[in-house]
């Protein structure tokens, strides 16, 4: 079995953006662990991927791919299962519009948008909310691996009922993934319409966040100027509603839920492959 991707290990080699040494010396490393989560006969577009997300460096490319592994055996509730059928999901993804932007930036990062659609704080579950944001890592992922992600979120909507539904245990999980095991490289994330309470909801997550990731957050309030904002995410990227050349933010949600339903036979086989070596 094998996961679908637009891309192969050779496109990447001739993009010089790896390098087949690199790929041979971690498989090499592979054939050799001894590791109680890591699958048998990782494909080389995982290897591709990780490399990247750790600018090639092979020591942080080998201890990221155990921690992949590892955190995701151990949080079954964010990484298994990732059926949209499920109605907690078909609920999340009404509560958060979400979008893997279509359009790059000079760099080759992808930017990915989060907005909150349906502000009810009883329909906010945030472990299902935690799921599909990964899932939408591997809409990104699919073709053109980028070289990076701008994550930009828009807090507007949201009040402080909402924190009464935070989940600390999921939290920390959730966190820890991004910062060991995240297969991409994280360049910046973008908090648009920072509400009054941020402080509140820093003081619960901050414990669990090194100060790399701190560095890499950015908080604008609700009256900033937009040509303020292209100066950190270029307006090609964003929708039209914050000043962008795309479409809606709703019309870009509307393309990447097409995205996920038909990337559900991949969810399926990469959860499949992870758990072989449990079910032998």
């Amino acid at each position: 079995m094998k996961l679908e991707y637009k891309f192969t290990s050779e496109d990447i080699i001739a993009e010089g953006r790896v390098t087949r040494e690199d790929i041979e010396i971690i498989r090499t490393w592979l054939s050799n662990l001894k590791d109680d989560y890591v699958p048998e006969n990782v494909q080389d577009e995982t290897i591709v991927l990780i490399l990247l997300s750790c600018t090639n460096d092979i020591e942080l490319t080998k201890k990221t791919i155990q921690c992949y592994y590892k955190l995701k055996k151990n949080g079954p509730e964010i990484y298994d299962d990732r059926n949209l059928k499920r109605p907690d999901i078909q609920v999340a993804l009404n509560t958060i519009h979400m979008s893997s932007i279509p359009v790059r930036t000079e760099q080759n990062d992808v930017v990915h948008f989060f907005k909150v659609h349906d502000t009810n704080y009883n329909n906010f579950d945030l472990v299902p909310i935690m799921k599909i944001s990964y899932m939408l890592m591997d809409i990104s992922q699919e073709k053109n691996p980028p070289n990076g992600i701008i994550v930009v979120i828009d807090m507007k909507g949201l009040g402080l009922m909402h924190m009464t539904k935070m989940k600390i245990g999921a939290i920390k999980k959730y966190l820890t993934f991004l910062q060991e095991g995240f297969p991409m490289k994280m360049k910046e994330i973008h908090i648009l319409n920072t509400v009054h309470f941020i402080d509140k909801l820093m003081s619960l997550i901050k414990v669990f966040m090194k100060s790399e990731l701190m560095s890499m957050l950015h908080f604008h309030p609700a009256n900033m100027e937009q040509e303020t904002f292209f100066e950190w995410v270029p307006k090609k990227c964003l929708p039209k509603e914050y000043g962008g050349d795309l479409p809606s933010e709703r019309d870009l949600h509307d393309v990447t839920m097409e995205q996920f339903k038909a990337r559900q036979e991949f969810w399926n086989a990469e959860e499949q492959i992870r758990k072989q070596k449990f079910q032998s």
